[in-house]
C-alpha cells in the first residue's frame, strides 16, 4: 500500500508520565460515511522490538477506539485500513541546574521615597555572585507509535496520529498506560468516541 507523506511535526518528550501527541487529517474528507474498518497486516519490524503481549495491547486499543467510533471492524476490505507502526529510540537528556544567588548586596526592600512602605530602594539582599551550575544526564528508551488510516477505495492516507513517549519498563504500570496512551493519540479524530 503506498504511503503519503504529510508534513507533521514530530515532538519529542523527556518526562516519563507525558505523551507527546500530533495529528493530521484531511478536513476534505467525511469520516462518517465509513461504516467498516480492516488491519493493515502488522509490520515484521515491529515484531523485532516489542514483545507479542505489547502487541495485541496496542492491536486491541485500536479497535476499541475505532470501535467506540462507530465502525464495525471486518477482516479484510474494510473501507478504512489502519496501520500501526513502532519507532524505538534511545536518548540521552541533560538537565542543568545553577545556584547562583548569594548573601551578597543588591536590590531589595526599603524605605524608598519619603518613608513609603512599598516603595523599593538599595538594601541588603540577594545578589548574584557565580554560583555553580550541576549538569546531569539522562539516558532513556522513546517510543513512538505511528497510527495512518487510508482510503480503502483511494489508497489515500486520510488521518495520522503519533505519540511518542518514554517507554516505561515496568510491565504492570506499562499494562494500564498503553491503552490510555492510545486513547490520547485518537483524542483528535474528527469523529468522537461514544461513551460506555
Amino acid at each position: 500500500m503506498k504511503k503519503l507523506i504529510l508534513p507533521f511535526i514530530f515532538l519529542f518528550l523527556v518526562s516519563c508520565s507525558t505523551l507527546d501527541v500530533t495529528n493530521n487529517w484531511d478536513k476534505e474528507v467525511d469520516f462518517k460515511k465509513f461504516k467498516t474498518y480492516s488491519l493493515y497486516p502488522w509490520d515484521k519490524q515491529n515484531d523485532e522490538i516489542i514483545n507479542e503481549y505489547d502487541k495485541q495491547t496496542i492491536i486491541n486499543s485500536i479497535k476499541s477506539e475505532m470501535e467506540r467510533r462507530g465502525y464495525e471492524y471486518v477482516e479484510k476490505d474494510g473501507e478504512l485500513i489502519v496501520s500501526a507502526f513502532v519507532i524505538l529510540e534511545n536518548k540521552t537528556s541533560y538537565q542543568a541546574y545553577t545556584n547562583h544567588y548569594g548573601g551578597y548586596a543588591g536590590y531589595g526592600g526599603g524605605w524608598g521615597y519619603y518613608g513609603s512602605p512599598w516603595a523599593y530602594g538599595y538594601g541588603w539582599g540577594p545578589g548574584y555572585y557565580g554560583g555553580s551550575t550541576t549538569i546531569t544526564k539522562v539516558d532513556y528508551l522513546q517510543g513512538t507509535l505511528i497510527i495512518d488510516i487510508f482510503e480503502l477505495a483511494s489508497k489515500k492516507l486520510i488521518w495520522q496520529g503519533i505519540g511518542s513517549g518514554e517507554v516505561n519498563e515496568n510491565p504492570a504500570t506499562r499494562d494500564k498506560r498503553l491503552p490510555k496512551r492510545i486513547s490520547h493519540i485518537f483524542r483528535r479524530y474528527p469523529i468522537p468516541k461514544s461513551k460506555k
